[in-house]
């Protein structure tokens, strides 16, 4: 990280390191536990399914009108 950081300016150190550091009261502070139907998941396993399926469609010769 040492290496990165001597690439860039004062400011955007300061930045990364001062400005966006949370407060003692934020970081302290008890949050809920969100419930099972307040969490939004990502399905990262369509993208891979999607494309198993285009090429199967394609090597078929099946097409869509």
């Amino acid at each position: 990280m040492k290496k990165r950081l001597q690439n860039t300016s004062i400011t955007f150190r300061m930045m990364q390191h001062c400005l966006f550091r949370p407060t003692k009261r934020s970081r302290n502070r008890v949050r809920e536990i969100p419930g099972e139907e307040a969490v939004t998941t990502y399905d990262y396993s369509a993208h891979i399914r999607d494309v198993r399926m285009m090429r199967a469609r394609a090597r078929s010769g099946v097409t869509q009108s």
